[in-house]
């Protein structure tokens, strides 16, 4: 059987990532593609467990735990979710993934962004990412549609000018060819039909 391939969807809060993750795995089951869905963190009892606490406004963890925390999660997942499915052939899609690392703990807590970069890699070998796609609307533009921040969530509770350096992370990435920029302040209809397009790229 042949190798599966891995994609990330990336963006900021409201940008619709969850959502199109969806869309777009029942879009290529629909085609014909085993395709399975996942997200991050979580997507695996350990890295759904970590999620709870990182997520929790109940505690409040320094930049360097914060990015352990997540890494412990995405290795869980990668080894009991992620290449398990790629080995079998399958197409995974993924909500979220390293560049949201590089883009919140890099860019938005000021970790060295090559630090972050080498953790991840080491984290995620020796899987490939066969392309990332990055969602692109502003976090003015994300808030507003998801209707405000969701005060449960503590990265939420993060103020205008965190999220502003998170998006810049994000655009550096896309600008550097890393991730494929897509507009995604159109309906989720046309923002599926761009994603399409790219994954079709690929397949």
């Amino acid at each position: 059987m042949s190798k599966g391939k891995f994609i990330v969807l990336e963006g900021i809060e409201g940008a619709g990532k969850s959502k199109q993750s969806r869309i777009l795995t029942d879009t290529l089951v629909n085609r014909g593609v085993d395709a399975v869905c996942t997200r991050e963190p979580g997507g695996a009892p350990l890295g759904e467990a970590l999620r709870s606490l990182i997520l929790s406004p109940d505690y409040d963890p320094d930049a360097i735990s914060e990015l352990y925390m997540y890494l412990a999660a995405r290795r869980d997942h990668l080894l009991n979710v992620i290449l398990p499915a790629v080995e079998q052939g399958k197409t995974v899609i993924c909500d979220r993934f390293t560049y949201s690392t590089v883009a919140y703990q890099g860019y938005g807590r000021g970790l060295d962004i090559d630090f972050v970069r080498r953790a991840n890699a080491m984290t995620i070998a020796p899987l490939e990412i066969d392309l990332g796609i990055l969602i692109d609307i502003t976090p003015e533009e994300g808030f507003a549609r998801k209707g405000g921040a969701d005060k449960s969530d503590r990265l939420e509770r993060e103020n205008a000018e965190f999220f502003e350096r998170v998006y810049k992370g994000f655009k550096t990435m896309a600008d550097a060819g890393e991730l494929v920029a897509i507009d995604g302040s159109g309906t989720k209809e046309q923002t599926a039909e761009k994603i399409l397009s790219e994954v079709l790229r690929i397949l």
